[in-house]
C-alpha cells in the first residue's frame, strides 16, 4: 500500500527526526501537531527507518519469512478438514437437523455418519453430543489435524525476536506493546495476574458446578466419574445455560424499529446532539437511510451518517465504515459514516425482533457511529475509531454494548411490540444472572491465552509452543485435556498473526477500562447520565487519537484505572 511503502523512505524519516531533535521547534508546535511529529516518528523508526542499508536489508528478509509463515500456517489449516465417523447413537443429543443430507458410509455392514472438523460441524457436536467419549474422540481430531503447525509457529516466535533485537529491542512483546496503552509487557502482565488472582476463586465454583452436572451423568448409566476435561466444556456448559434461563423469550420486547429509535433518543441524551433524518437523499439503495447529525441547540452540523439494516446478497455482519473523516483545513470537513447490518426484512405483520446479543452489538456499532461522528481533531489522521490505540478501541464500544444489560437503560429500550410494555424486571435480573454463568471459567481462559501470548513472544530464550501451551492452560484454564497429547495452539491462528501477535491481551484490557467506566461514571447511583456524557464526549471522543488515551482516561475517571469494577461485575468479590 501506499502508505506502507511511504514508511519505508529513509530520506523522509530524515526529515521528520530532524524536526523531532529540534527542542525549539517542536515546543513551538501546537500539541496536536507536535503528537504528529513523535507519531511519524514513531511509526518509521519501527518500520526500520534508522537501520542502515544492511541491516534494512535483513529486515526485509525476516518480514517475507514472516508473511510466508503466516500463509502456510492458514493454508495448513485451511487444507485439513479432517472426518471422522459415528453411528447415529454415537450422536445422541443431536438435533435431527445435523442429520439432513449429511454424508453416510456403510462401515462392516453399518451405517455411520460423516462428521467434519468445520466449525458449523465441530462446534455443534461439541456443544449436544451425549456420549463423552463422542466429545473425545471429536476433540483429538480436531485438534490433532495440524501438527506441523507447531513448527512454523516455533519459526514465527524465533523471528520476531531476532527482528525485535535488529530493531532495538529486547523481546517482540516489547516492541509490540510500545505504542499501545498498556506500554509494556509488564503492564498487561500485571493486569493480566490480577485478573487471574480473582478469577481462579470464581472459576473453581462454577467448575465444581459442572463437575457435579458431569458426575450425574455418569451415575445415570453407571460410569465411574473419571474427571471433567476439556472436551466437557462446551456441553456442561451449554447444559448449565439451558437449565438456568433462554432468552429466546425476549425477542417480543426488540423490535429493530423502536430499538432503532429508543437507541437514538438515547444517544441524542447521552452526547447532547439532535439526529434529523433526511427526506429522499441520495443512497446506494432503497433500503438505505440517511441522517443528519446536530448539536442540541440544532445550530451547528456535526456531519452525515447511514444506515443499511437489512439483508441482500453480498452483505454478512454488522459493521461500520468510515466514509469521511473529519478535520480542520481552511474550513471544517465533515464526517460521513455508514453502519451496514444484515437483519431479515420484515413481514408485512410483523416487525423483525432482535436476540438480545443482537441488541447488544447494534448498541455497540452505533456507538462506533457516534465515536467517528463525534471527534473533533485537527488532522485527519487522529480521527475516530481506527486513530485510537489497539487496547482501547473498544474501550467506548464495550461501554455502550454493555448498556444494553443495565435495568435502568434496558427500561428505555425495550418495549413489547404489540403492547408497548416495558420489559418485565424479573426478566431483566434473568437476563443478568444469565451472563454472570460460567463468566469465571471463560475469562479464565481468555487469561491464559493472553498470557502465554506474551510468554512466547517476551522471552529471550527459546520456546516451545505447544508444550507450554498445554502446561499453561492446565494451569491457568483449570480444565485438563486428560493426558492425551494435543496441539491445540497449532489451529490457533491469534499467535501468528502480526495484527495479534503479543496483543491478545488487548481485548482484555479494553473490558477492563470500559467496565470501570461504566459503573463508576456513568451507572453509579445519583449521577445525570448526560452530565457523564458530555463529559466522556468532550475528553475521549473529540479527542480521537490527538491525545495518548491513558491520559485521557485517567482524567475522565479523575484517577488511574483499576480492575475492580469488573472484577465485580463478574461476581468476583474477593477483592
Amino acid at each position: 500500500s501506499f502508505k506502507a511503502e511511504t514508511l519505508l523512505r529513509r530520506d523522509v524519516y530524515k526529515t521528520i527526526r530532524a524536526v523531532y531533535d529540534n527542542k525549539e521547534e517542536m515546543d513551538s508546535l501546537s500539541d496536536e501537531n507536535k503528537r504528529l511529529v513523535q507519531q511519524m516518528e514513531l511509526e518509521y523508526r519501527r518500520k526500520g527507518a534508522a537501520l542502515s542499508e544492511d541491516e534494512f536489508n535483513e529486515l526485509t528478509k525476516l518480514n517475507l519469512k514472516l508473511e510466508e509463515l503466516e500463509v502456510s500456517f492458514q493454508r495448513n489449516i485451511d487444507s485439513r478438514d479432517e472426518k471422522t465417523l459415528f453411528t447415529r447413537g454415537e450422536l445422541e443429543g443431536l438435533p435431527d437437523t445435523y442429520f439432513k443430507d449429511r454424508e453416510i458410509r456403510d462401515i462392516g455392514g453399518g451405517k455411520k455418519y460423516v462428521v467434519s472438523t468445520c466449525s458449523a460441524d465441530y462446534y455443534l457436536l461439541m456443544n449436544h453430543a451425549q456420549l463423552e467419549s463422542t466429545r473425545r474422540a471429536m476433540f483429538l481430531v480436531q485438534n490433532n489435524r495440524c501438527t506441523d503447525n507447531v513448527h512454523v509457529l516455533n519459526t514465527a516466535i524465533q523471528i520476531r525476536q531476532e527482528k525485535a533485537k535488529l530493531l532495538g529491542y529486547e523481546t517482540h512483546a516489547e516492541y509490540a506493546l510500545e505504542p499501545h496503552m498498556a506500554k509494556t509487557p509488564q503492564a498487561a502482565y500485571d493486569m493480566l495476574t490480577e485478573l487471574r488472582k480473582n478469577l481462579t476463586e470464581l472459576g473453581s465454583k462454577e467448575l465444581e458446578q459442572l463437575e457435579q452436572l458431569k458426575r450425574s451423568d455418569m451415575h445415570a448409566v453407571g460410569k465411574i466419574y473419571e474427571g471433567f476435561f476439556e472436551w466437557d466444556r462446551s456441553f456442561y456448559a451449554n447444559k448449565l445455560s439451558n437449565q438456568n434461563f433462554s432468552t429466546s423469550n425476549l425477542r417480543c420486547y426488540f423490535s429493530l424499529p423502536q430499538v432503532i429509535r429508543n437507541m437514538f433518543e438515547l444517544y441524542q441524551t447521552l452526547f447532547g446532539v439532535t439526529i434529523v433524518e433526511m427526506e429522499n437523499p441520495r443512497v446506494w439503495h432503497e433500503d438505505v437511510e440517511m441522517y443528519e447529525l446536530w448539536e442540541a441547540d440544532k445550530e451547528t452540523f456535526v456531519g452525515h451518517f447511514y444506515t443499511d439494516f437489512f439483508h441482500r446478497p453480498g452483505k454478512s455482519r454488522i459493521s461500520v465504515h468510515n466514509i469521511r473523516s473529519g478535520y480542520n483545513d481552511e474550513t471544517r470537513q465533515y464526517p460521513v459514516c455508514a453502519i451496514v447490518a444484515c437483519f431479515a426484512k420484515p413481514e408485512p405483520s410483523t416487525p423483525v425482533l432482535l436476540h438480545h446479543t443482537e441488541v447488544e452489538m447494534l448498541m455497540g456499532e452505533l456507538g462506533r457511529v457516534f465515536q467517528n461522528m463525534l471527534c473533533k481533531t485537527k488532522l485527519a489522521k487522529f480521527h475516530g475509531c481506527k486513530a485510537l490505540e489497539q487496547d482501547f478501541v473498544e474501550t467506548p464500544i464495550q461501554i455502550l454494548k454493555d448498556f444494553m444489560w443495565s435495568p435502568h437503560i434496558l427500561d428505555k429500550i425495550a418495549r413489547h411490540y404489540k403492547t408497548g410494555e416495558s420489559i418485565p424486571h424479573d426478566l431483566v435480573q434473568q437476563l443478568q444472572a444469565a451472563k454472570s454463568n460460567g463468566a469465571g471459567l471463560s475469562y479464565l481462559r481468555q487469561v491464559f491465552l493472553a498470557m502465554y501470548d506474551l510468554a512466547i513472544y517476551n522471552s529471550a530464550d527459546t520456546v516451545d509452543a505447544n508444550t507450554l501451551f498445554n502446561s499453561m492452560n492446565t494451569d491457568i484454564s483449570l480444565i485438563s485435556c486428560g493426558g492425551t497429547r494435543t496441539f491445540v495452539v497449532a489451529k490457533l491462528g491469534y499467535f501468528i498473526k502480526h495484527t495479534l501477535a503479543s496483543k491478545y491481551y488487548a481485548h482484555l484490557w479494553s473490558q477492563v477500562n470500559s467496565a470501570d467506566i461504566l459503573h463508576s461514571c456513568f451507572l453509579k447511583d445519583g449521577i445525570d447520565m448526560s452530565e457523564v456524557g458530555m463529559a466522556f464526549r468532550t475528553i475521549v471522543l473529540e479527542a480521537g487519537g490527538s491525545k495518548d488515551s491513558t491520559d485521557g482516561l485517567s482524567m475522565f475517571l479523575g484517577r488511574e484505572p483499576n480492575t475492580r469494577a469488573f472484577l465485580c461485575s463478574l461476581g468476583a468479590n474477593s477483592i
